[in-house]
C-alpha cells in the first residue's frame, strides 16, 4: 500500500507527466494545423520527446513541481523559471531535429507548437501554483490533553502550504472556543458540517477504549484519518523527531525496499558512479589545480575515518579544502564554505562539491551509496547518539554521496543542525526509492547549480525546544585528514 510520505512523489511525477503531454500534444496539434493532418508526425517524435524530456527534467531542478515547499514565492517568478524551462527545452527539440537534416523540423512548425505549448503550460503552472489556495486539504486535529494541544498549536503555526488547520475535536467535551469543532461521538456531522478531509490524532489515541472505535469507524466510512506523524510526512517531508517511535520505525520496513537496497541500489550505484567518473573528470582535474594552487605545500587528497552500514568504519576520500593547519585552535564547527580554515579555492571546491568527486571511488569499493544519509566521524557519531534519540538509524543503510538531509538542509553548525537533518534522514529510509533517490539527484544537480543551500528564516519548523550544544567535532572537518 502507499504510504502518505509517498503521495507527494507520485503527485511530482503526475506533474511532470501532465507537461510532457501537454507538450507534445501541442505540437501534435501544430502539426495538424500546419498539414490538414498528422503528416510526418512519425519523423518529429524524437525531437518533440527530447523537448518533453528536458521540460520535465529542467522544471524539476527548477522547482516547478513542488510549489507547496517553495516558501514566499511569487507566480511572476515561477514564470520566469517555466520559460527558462521552456526555451531550454525548445533548443533541445530543434537541435535533436537537426540532427537528421533530411528530416529536419520547419521554423513554421517550431514556431506554431511553441506559441499553442507555452500558454497551455502556462495555464497548468498556474493551476498547480494556486491549487493549494483554491483546494487546500481541510484538516481537524484530535487535541485534549496538554501534550496534543502543543503539537496542534505548533502546528498550526507552522501553516504548511496545502493544509487549512479547520480547528480542533475533542472527546470529553470542553466548554466552546473559537478553534473547537465539537466532541468526538459527534464527528460524522462536524466531518459534513465543516466539509473536513482528514482527522489528525496522536499515536496514543488508537490505544484508549474511548476514541479507538471512533477512529477506526471513520477509517472504513472513507474519511482520511491518520496520526500527526504521517501529516509530517506528506507535507513537511521530513519525520519530527518528538513524534518518532520505535514502532514507526518498525512499519517503515517493506519487501519490496528490501529488494531495491540488496539488488537495485547497487546496481544504479555502480552504473551511476562509472558514468560520472568520465563526466566529471575535467571538474575533478580542476579541483586538484585548485588545490595545488591555493594550498601547494598541503596533500591533495585527504582521508578520513567515517562510520558507515552498521556501524562499520571506512576511510573516506576527498579532495583537500582546508589549510594544514585548520585545527591549531582546537576542534570546532565547519559552516561550510564560509569557514575562515577554509582556503579560497577550498570554499569554491565546497561550494560546487568539487571535493567530494573522489567519493565515486568510495561507492565502486562499496563502502558508500550515491543516495543516503552523510557518513560522520566515529566521535562526532558517537556524541550525537548520546543527545539525539534514533541517531543511530542512519546506519542501517549505507552512507551517501547525496541525500535528502543535503538537498533540504544547509551545512550544519550546531546539535539542533544535526537533528534537523537527521529528520530528513529518517523521512528518507521510510521512502527510500527508485522514485526518490532519481529525485534527490536531480535537486542535487540543483544545489550544486546555485552553489549550495541557505536557511530560510520564513519557514518556521515544527520542533520542540532547541537541543544544547555537546559535540566535540564538527561535520566534514578535516581536523583529523591525513594524506591519501
Amino acid at each position: 500500500m502507499t504510504s502518505f510520505g509517498q503521495t507527494h512523489w507520485f503527485s511530482i511525477v503526475r506533474r511532470a507527466n501532465r507537461d510532457a503531454w501537454l507538450f507534445i500534444a501541442s505540437f501534435a496539434a501544430a502539426n495538424f494545423i500546419r498539414f490538414g493532418e498528422f503528416w510526418r508526425m512519425d519523423e518529429f517524435v524524437l525531437s518533440v520527446g527530447a523537448g518533453a524530456f528536458a521540460l520535465t527534467i529542467s522544471g524539476y531542478i527548477m522547482g516547478l513541481y513542488s510549489v507547496e515547499f517553495r516558501g514566499g514565492s511569487r507566480f511572476g517568478a515561477h514564470v520566469l523559471l517555466l520559460a527558462s524551462a521552456f526555451t531550454l527545452s525548445f533548443l533541445v527539440s530543434t537541435v535533436v531535429g537537426y540532427v537528421d537534416f533530411g528530416t529536419r523540423i520547419g521554423r513554421g512548425f517550431m514556431a506554431l507548437g511553441a506559441a499553442i505549448s507555452f500558454p497551455i503550460l502556462l495555464m497548468h503552472h498556474l493551476f498547480m501554483f494556486h491549487k493549494h489556495r483554491i483546494a487546500p486539504q481541510r484538516v481537524a486535529f484530535l487535541a485534549e490533553s496538554p501534550d496534543e494541544m502543543v503539537e496542534y498549536l505548533r502546528f498550526r503555526d507552522v501553516k504548511p502550504r496545502g493544509i487549512e488547520i479547520v480547528g480542533r475535536i475533542d472527546v470529553r467535551g470542553a466548554a466552546p472556543t473559537g478553534d473547537l469543532l465539537g466532541r468526538l461521538k459527534h464527528v460524522s456531522k462536524i466531518i459534513r458540517q465543516h466539509k473536513l478531509d482528514r482527522i489528525v490524532f496522536a499515536d496514543v489515541r488508537m490505544e484508549q477504549e474511548n476514541t479507538r472505535p471512533y477512529l477506526r469507524r471513520l477509517r472504513y466510512s472513507g474519511t482520511l484519518c491518520t496520526p500527526l506523524i504521517n501529516l509530517c510526512e506528506e507535507y513537511l517531508q521530513y519525520v519530527p523527531l518528538h513524534l518518532v517511535s520505535n514502532e514507526w520505525l518498525l512499519h517503515s520496513e517493506t519487501s519490496p525496499r528490501e529488494l531495491y537496497f540488496r539488488k537495485l541500489k547497487r546496481i544504479f550505484d555502480v552504473l551511476t558512479s562509472l558514468t560520472l567518473l568520465v563526466l566529471l573528470s575535467p571538474f575533478l582535474l580542476l579541483g586538484v589545480m585548485i588545490v595545488k594552487f591555493f594550498s601547494p605545500n598541503g596533500p591533495l587528497f585527504f582521508t578520513q575515518e567515517r562510520v558507515g552500514r552498521f556501524g562499520k568504519t571506512f576511510q573516506i576520500l576527498k579532495l583537500r579544502s582546508m589549510h594544514t593547519d585548520a585545527e591549531k585552535d582546537g576542534p570546532q564547527w565547519s559552516s561550510g564554505a564560509a569557514d575562515r580554515r577554509v582556503f579560497p579555492g577550498g570554499a569554491f571546491l565546497r561550494r560546487y562539491r568539487i571535493d567530494e568527486i573522489p567519493q565515486l571511488l568510495n561507492i565502486l569499493r562499496g563502502e558508500m551509496s550515491f543516495v543516503g544519509p552523510r557518513p560522520e566521524q566515529p566521535s562526532f557519531v558517537e556524541a550525537l547518539a548520546e543527545a539525539l534519540p534514533f541517531y543511530e538509524e542512519r546506519h542501517m543503510i549505507h552512507p551517501g554521496l547525496t541525500g535528502w538531509a543535503q538537498v533540504c538542509y544547509p551545512y550544519g553548525a550546531s546539535t539542533e543542525d544535526a537533528r534537523c537533518k537527521l529528520e530528513y534522514d529518517l523521512y528518507y529510509l521510510k521512502h527510500a526509492g527508485i522514485i526518490f533517490d532519481l529525485l534527490i539527484l536531480l535537486d542535487t544537480v540543483r544545489v550544486v547549480l546555485v552553489g549550495g543551500l541557505k536557511k530560510d528564516p520564513q519557514r518556521p519548523r515544527y520542533t520542540p525546544t532547541l537541543v544544547p550544544d555537546m559535540l566535540p567535532v564538527a561535520e566534514d572537518s578535516d581536523q583529523t585528514d591525513k594524506a591519501a
